[in-house]
């Protein structure tokens, strides 16, 4: 009989580097160093349990009908189980995997597959096998029983004794033969006893009545076994040999996934624009941010109504304001403080980067982002907020992210689409050990992560994108080259209309976008980019310490072609000449001009009368209220007041971006929890060669 370290030692070093390549935990450092250290790691439940997440629905019907039958299984028994040919191509393409993975291997000119109990611990809804009940018995008891099924027991210990009763009732005709003998009565109990569940308690501790009536007749023959419940349980052999006619599920065939069809170029363009607005929404979204920390819940998370005030003031629907603040958060790009939500300093180098790689910074952090914010919400009261992480769905989610794309580029070929409403029986069958794990929450995860997809051009118009595609190659050159053809390089120069408006088609760079945003105010983020000018805006460019001559030379430098309209530069001249005619000084704080003209006109400005202005000299004015009240009631009034430090010298606001407050520090867990290392596969494979 061969052990699964014995069957170790035959394989070549391909074969072993494949396998602990596919099974990573049998890599953990400590590597083993022999096919015994191997095959203890890999017979661990924890790594089977992790293999069988490995494969497919087919995959894992035969590994359950295996362990059902268990040690020497059979070819021909495990395909008249499955109700298939010894032949079939399906059902030697799963044993292989199987065989890949060392979940079975050669044994007894079969399968052993009696180790895979603790996978299926009541294979095909079995009870347990007759190795697992005998082994109760005595040897006398043993001998008695060998003595009815005619088998010799001189020379014969207990083991041997158990493996040859095991043998005697893994033959079908066997036991049919035996049982035909039988009473009427006591063979319609043992039909019933073989198709019955295989707990013999129900779920609420309860005993069935099937499992404990007493059948001496049967109990005589081994055809019920005493167990340890103090009740009569039919062995898994005797169960499967009077299902008469009974067949194991067997589905090799993937469920259809209904197709139509679309014009690639089409699906390319929306896919672009697409990904565009998404980084346009996270550019809106910051900004907002950028005027005050956003408040969070006390009981976690981000509310509603605060999601809807961002949607509104950054001019973005609110699935979008959703999906961009959980990407924000995941990618580190905001980080949550006393006060609130805000962008952390990570923000700034992920805005000075190119729109290509933005976005593949987004799709990477979305891959292994802890929630699905746009799967249809539950039932639950928590299921509208954001930010609101539950760390049991982070691993199904990522599983399920790559599993949707993966199985997306197998069923769709260019030009075909699909929608989601089918998908999640075809990810069941391609991955049943994960999707179990979303039970009832699978077709909403399915459904979020197929609208997620589409927002960040992975998906479009219901097909697959050649940026998605290439991502799941692990090409990373042809990766970045789909997503500048997606978003090219940012432009650093703007269209200047003579109606003050400002346009940039495509991304603009992150120098364009501080000056415009700094000298204009945005109207649109998405598609083109356009800004608005305005005496307002332009005189706030000056409060920050920019010259009239200095902001007209920036905006002609990135204006395309140069070409300035006269009638920006008529708005730049004719603010700067009114702007600082009027200066405020913090000592109380004072106005001061040399137009003694206009400080009368200011003085019995009847907006003004809060500021209780006083005339102290024919060129200054004292004001009542602090020099930012004054600047702000000037400003309403329409005058172009500069501001100056007590010095004289102007006092320039320049506005800083908003960064989280620093979180306090926490103990370092990482020596305490430290992420496994891997060994390489190849060099494990090596040493194993070496150590034969």
């Amino acid at each position: 009989m061969q052990s699964l370290a014995d069957h170790l030692r035959t394989l070549t070093q391909e074969q072993l580097t494949s396998l602990v390549a596919n099974r990573r935990d049998a890599t953990i450092e400590p590597a083993p160093k022999t096919a015994d250290q191997l095959a203890v790691r890999l017979l661990h439940p924890s790594s089977m349990a992790a293999a069988c997440a490995l494969l497919t629905l087919p995959q894992l019907q035969v590994g359950e009908a295996a362990a059902a039958l268990g040690d020497g299984c059979t070819l021909a028994r495990l395909a008249t189980l499955l109700g298939v040919s010894e032949g079939d191509a399906d059902l030697a393409s799963a044993l292989c995997r199987l065989t890949e993975l060392a979940l079975i291997w050669p044994y007894a000119d079969g399968f052993a597959a009696a180790h895979l109990s603790p996978m299926w611990p009541h294979p095909l809804d079995l009870g347990p096998g007759a190795a697992e009940l005998l082994v109760a018995r005595n040897t006398n008891e043993l001998r008695r029983l060998a003595k009815v099924y005619s088998i010799p027991v001189t020379g014969r210990g207990k083991d041997e004794l158990i493996v040859a009763l095991v043998g005697w009732l893994a033959r079908p005709e066997n036991v049919r033969r035996l049982v035909a003998q039988a009473p009427a009565d006591v063979r319609a109990r043992l039909a019933a006893l073989a198709v019955r569940p295989a707990q013999p308690f129900d779920v609420r501790g309860i005993m069935f009545g099937s499992a404990s009536v007493a059948l001496p007749w049967a109990a005589e023959r081994g055809l019920v076994v005493g167990s340890a419940w103090g009740i009569e349980e039919m062995p898994r052999e005797v169960a499967l040999a009077l299902r008469e006619g009974y067949v194991a599920a067997f589905d090799p065939q993937p469920p259809a996934v209904p197709t139509t069809l679309v014009e690639p170029k089409d699906a390319e363009r929306e896919a672009a624009a697409t990904a565009s607005e998404t980084l346009a929404a996270i550019t809106a979204i910051v900004g907002t941010m950028n005027g005050g920390p956003v408040p969070l819940l006390k009981t976690g998370g981000l509310g509603v109504r605060e999601l809807r005030r961002i949607a509104k003031s950054s001019d973005q629907d609110e699935d979008r304001t959703r999906l961009t603040i959980e990407l924000l958060a995941a990618g580190g790009l905001t980080e949550a403080s006393d006060t609130g939500l805000a962008p952390s300093a990570a923000y700034d180098e992920f805005a000075a980067a190119e729109p290509a790689d933005q976005l593949l910074d987004i799709v990477d952090t979305w891959l292994a982002m802890p929630a699905c914010p746009l799967a249809p919400a539950d039932s639950t009261a928590v299921s509208s907020r954001v930010l609101y992480w539950d760390e049991g769905e982070e691993m199904i989610l990522t599983g399920l992210r790559a599993l949707t794309l993966r199985t997306l580029v197998d069923v769709l070929p260019e030009g075909h689409a699909t929608d989601p409403g089918t998908l999640a029986d075809r990810l069941a069958w391609q991955s049943p050990v994960l999707t179990d794990q979303a039970d009832e929450d699978l077709q909403r995860y399915v459904t979020g992560i197929w609208r997620e997809a589409h927002q960040l051009g992975l998906l479009a118009h219901g097909t697959v994108t050649r940026l998605c595609r290439s991502l799941l190659t692990g090409d990373a050159d042809a990766t970045h080259r789909h997503a500048q053809s997606m978003l090219p390089r940012s432009r650093g120069t703007v269209l200047l209309q003579n109606d003050l408006t400002a346009v940039v088609t495509g991304t603009p760079s992150a120098d364009l976008l501080a000056l415009l945003d700094g000298a204009a105010m945005p109207a649109s983020r998405s598609g083109a980019w356009t800004w608005r000018f305005s005496p307002a805006s332009i005189r706030g460019a000056l409060d920050t310490g920019s010259t009239p001559a200095n902001l007209l030379a920036q905006i002609t430098e990135v204006a395309e072609g140069g070409r300035v309209p006269q009638t920006l530069t008529y708005l730049i001249n004719d603010v700067a000449r009114r702007y600082g005619s009027v200066q405020v000084r913090p000592s109380g704080c004072c106005l001061c001009s040399d137009d003694e003209t206009l400080l009368t006109e200011i003085i019995n400005t009847r907006s003004l009368r809060a500021l209780h202005l006083v005339r102290v000299a024919p060129t200054v004015l004292a004001s009542a209220k602090s020099q930012t009240e004054t600047l702000a009631a000037l400003r309403a009034a329409g005058y172009a007041p500069a501001g100056l430090h007590l010095d004289g010298s102007p006092a320039i606001g320049i506005p800083q971006r908003r960064h989280a407050d620093p979180s306090p520090t926490e103990p370092d867990s990482g020596d305490m929890f430290p992420l496994p290392r891997l060994s390489d596969p190849a060099d494990v494979a090596r040493t194993l060669l070496g150590n034969r």
